[in-house]
């Protein structure tokens, strides 16, 4: 993993923020998440599945700084988790992400930003999905990227442009001997062109192509090009509606992998029947990076529901449900998992510093190979401070 590239990308936003700092509106945020509560199936095992009660913190700082031209946040949130019974996956995660906008005029804005993350993944999933029992803990993942894009247009312009250049690199920093081969770097090129048709309604083009590079794996490196056409529906504050449909193409470096291609499409849709109740929808099919040690790549496809409703002031609910298909396919063929998956959450604002959750998740498995199917539940309850 190439530190000095995010080091150079911290001193570059350093450099901006004491800039903007000098002569602007400042905000800092923090707040403090405890969280304590039961899981009854915590290495994703299809039988004998031994539970665990768990405790977690989780803090967030936000820094905002704006002014007439500039705007720059800092963001970071670390989380740290504990186990009961299985002390040895104690862990902790954090994220860090600056990000900086500088708008030239009303039609035009720079923006740039960066990302730190260390992420834990659990036994029993991802790279060691059926596997937990063989291990003693899981595995942890590290990710660094940058990105810089440029805008032009407002949502009362003819026209809007959005174009991006994003690199990420990625590694597990465990079980290296098997998980090397999963390291990947990735520059990513996307732009968007939305013309306004009538109304709040736009004709909508994207096109992405992305470079997907597996340093000690060459073989399955790769290159990735996808365009998609649709619309984008502003026409009230009751509704919104991105509906994007197209195509996506792999072309393998080596030739002892066959290119690939597929049907691919993106939908987001909002619907407020009423001041207190929003409903969304979101889908969408692509290629992605694979997370197993088996597969070249994987085809994924995701369908979920969420609704948000307020009963009073203080008291709302927020309920989830969704289906992910994942299709990991390699030269020896492909393997289907399919992911069924629930969240209710009731919380209560006690105040405007203060507000409690109880969480209730729900998720299964069901592989057509192997005997990997399992079924788990997790239980919580957090209170939030907001400082």
């Amino acid at each position: 993993m190439s530190f000095s590239r995010f080091l150079a990308v911290c001193a570059t936003y350093c450099t901006f923020s004491t800039l903007v700092l000098a002569e602007s509106d400042n905000t800092l945020a923090f707040s403090v998440v405890p969280e304590a509560g039961y899981i009854d199936n915590f290495l994703y095992l299809s039988n004998n599945e031994p539970g665990t009660r768990f405790y977690s913190l989780s803090s967030d700082v936000s820094l905002t700084s704006k002014s007439q031209q500039s705007a720059f946040n800092f963001d970071a949130n670390i989380a740290t988790h504990l186990f009961d019974k299985f002390e040895d996956d104690n862990h902790t995660n954090f994220t860090i992400i600056p990000k900086y906008q500088f708008k030239f005029s009303q039609n035009q804005r720079l923006h740039v930003s960066a990302l730190w993350l260390k992420n834990y993944i659990y036994r029993g999933t991802g790279l060691s999905l059926g596997q937990a029992e063989a291990l003693s803990k899981g595995d942890e993942q590290e990710i660094l990227g940058a990105s810089i894009g440029y805008e032009y247009g407002t949502f009362e312009s003819q026209g809007r442009v959005n174009f991006g250049l994003n690199y990420q690199e990625s590694e597990f920093t465990t079980r290296r001997a098997d998980t090397n081969r999963l390291d990947t770097e990735i520059l990513h090129i996307k732009s968007s062109f939305d013309y306004l048709l009538s109304g709040k309604t736009y004709l909508a083009f994207d096109l992405d192509y992305k470079i997907i590079d597996y340093p000690n794996d060459p073989l399955i490196s790769r290159d990735s090009i996808a365009g998609l056409i649709g619309v984008k529906w502003y026409t009230t504050v009751i509704s919104e509606l991105n509906f994007l449909v197209g195509y996506q193409n792999l072309t393998f470096e080596d030739n002892r992998l066959s290119d690939d291609s597929a049907f691919k499409w993106r939908v987001d849709y909002t619907w407020r029947p009423s001041d207190f109740t929003t409903l969304h929808i979101v889908s969408n099919r692509k290629f992605d990076e694979t997370y197993r040690l088996i597969s070249s790549y994987r085809l994924a496809q995701t369908y979920q529901i969420d609704v948000m409703h307020d009963f009073t002031e203080h008291l709302s609910v927020f309920f989830a449900v969704g289906i992910n298909n994942d299709e990991f396919i390699s030269p020896l063929g492909s393997k289907d998992e399919d992911y069924l998956f629930t969240t209710l959450e009731l919380d209560y604002a006690y105040n405007d510093r203060l507000s409690f959750q109880l969480s209730y998740d729900y998720k299964t498995l069901d592989a057509n190979y192997g005997n990997i199917d399992f079924a788990y539940n997790k239980l919580g309850i957090s209170l939030k401070l907001d400082l």
